[in-house]
């Protein structure tokens, strides 16, 4: 076998150093990456960057009432996005620990998977919420202690639990809830809803087939509806129904 050229071994040297300082790079990125960063504490929300479309047809940010619905037509909340790091925390019905309840929630959670993904100002933690007897301990605890910008639930059976605990902490420095798919009946003014025509589901004991069927929970409905939703919440519509027009979608 011949000898390998001093020239070659200097270049593959180069190389391979190269590769080296690349990897060191990388690590080091990812480990400041802002992902993970410190939600042990709160820290100030951030607002919206961007405005709303005129066709999303908002009332006024300072006179509308909790449960308003707002119809927006298509697309005219891209332009909106958190002005910083904003910490969303998704709590799901689940099967178990680990897994959706059904493939309805999957889809909406991957809607918000997908909009974080796109979105690096968006801190994301997803919880699965497994045992009906303590749907409202869950998310009492997460309003508590995990000092999210903006608590997301998924599942028609979180709808009264969430209903039920957002009392609680719409005081002076309230939580932010938004229920994705679903509604909520008499919201305070720290809880918003965004849905369409199949997936408004208004919980308290009202028989869920008459506002929900399941065919009507697709990816791309899920997605418009939660950037609206979003896009709402940040521009300080805290406690509407933002209905996306389910035909277009």
């Amino acid at each position: 076998m011949s000898a390998v050229p001093a020239s070659l071994r200097r270049r593959t040297s180069v190389v391979i150093g190269a590769a080296l300082v690349a990897a060191v790079a990388v690590v080091l990125v990812l480990s400041t990456r802002t992902d993970a960063m410190d939600w042990s504490t709160a820290h100030p929300v951030p607002h919206a960057q961007g405005r709303l479309d005129a066709g999303f047809h908002a009332p006024g940010v300072d006179d509308f009432y909790s449960s308003q619905v707002v119809e927006p037509d298509p697309e005219t909340w891209t332009k909106v996005r958190p002005a910083g790091d904003y910490r969303v925390l998704v709590l799901a019905a689940g099967k178990d620990a680990h897994a959706a309840q059904n493939p309805q929630v999957a889809i909406l959670v991957a809607a918000v998977q997908k909009w974080a993904g796109a979105e690096d100002r968006v801190k994301l933690k997803v919880r699965y919420l497994h045992d009906p007897n303590t749907y409202i301990q869950g998310i009492d605890n997460a309003a508590k202690k995990d000092h999210a910008d903006l608590i997301i639930t998924a599942g028609n059976s979180l709808v009264d639990p969430v209903a039920a605990v957002s009392a609680n902490y719409a005081g002076e420095k309230p939580q932010q809830f938004l229920v994705v798919g679903a509604e909520v009946a008499e919201p305070t003014a720290n809880i918003a809803a965004t849905d369409w025509i199949g997936s408004a589901y208004l919980g308290e004991g009202l028989e869920e087939s008459h506002f929900y069927h399941p065919s009507a929970v697709t990816a791309p409905r899920a997605y418009a509806a939660l950037r609206a939703g979003v896009a709402a919440v940040l521009t300080g519509y805290k406690s509407v129904i933002v209905r996306i027009p389910a035909d277009r979608y």
